[in-house]
């Protein structure tokens, strides 16, 4: 995706949601996300009688940050959709996250189809947030797909507390991340929010990612220089 490409871009995202992303958004991903990997498909060769040759058929974004992959946006020309374009574009989102160990995303309840493309991908329902959507008001539905869990949630907690003893940055870190996280449940309470919500929505979700990456490098470091500490004498 780039600049040029934000007039069709918006023009179908506010066609697709009752609460699209502003242009401002879609800028900000494109200039100011260095974990935003946005990609739009076009038709070519006039493939499809319902549009014309290099019209936007649809676009997907996604942020990966070290082991973790987060769905953030995704949509299909009306006209095009249940031609695999969908599908195609989550396939080549989840092929640019090889490395993450997870995949996250959030979606409407209502949405039936968009259910059943995810968990063709393996993705699993995990959680329900209440009253997540507005226009109309709906639940959304937390899901994820697992490559072997989240690389925090599976370390030792001895070698977690080591790395707290010996790195300050490392549980600064953590203080950060839980307080971020804090900020997101907070804003999840609200039933509407403003774009300018929304904007600090996308902020705080960049940060919190951040950290989190900062964590696992600390991780990796520490392990790759006591590669004993955790095994056997």
């Amino acid at each position: 995706m780039q600049e040029s490409d934000l007039e069709e871009v918006v023009a179908l995202e506010q066609s697709s949601f009752t609460e699209p992303w502003t242009r401002k958004m879609f800028l900000g991903e494109l200039q100011g996300n260095p974990f935003s990997t946005n990609l739009v498909a076009r038709a070519e060769h006039a493939e499809w009688s319902e549009v014309s040759e290099r019209v936007l058929a649809g676009y997907i974004m996604f942020w990966v940050v070290f082991e973790e992959l987060h769905l953030m946006n995704l949509a299909v020309r009306p006209e095009l959709r249940r031609r695999g374009i969908a599908k195609e574009l989550v396939g080549r989102a989840l092929s640019a996250g090889q490395g993450a160990r997870t995949a996250l995303l959030e979606v409407r309840a209502s949405n039936v189809a968009a259910l059943g493309l995810y968990e063709g991908f393996g993705f699993k329902r995990k959680a329900l947030r209440r009253g997540y959507y507005e226009h109309p008001h709906e639940d959304a539905v937390i899901m994820i797909l697992e490559k072997g869990g989240d690389i925090m949630l599976s370390e030792d907690p001895t070698v977690l507390e080591s790395i707290r003893k010996e790195h300050g940055e490392f549980k600064s870190l953590e203080e950060t991340h839980q307080r971020l996280e804090d900020q997101l449940a907070e804003l999840a309470k609200l039933h509407i929010l403003t774009p300018e919500e929304e904007i600090r929505k996308k902020h705080i979700q960049f940060e919190k990612l951040a950290a989190k990456d900062k964590m696992a490098e600390i991780v990796r470091q520490f392990k790759q220089n006591r590669p004993l500490s955790a095994g056997r004498s």
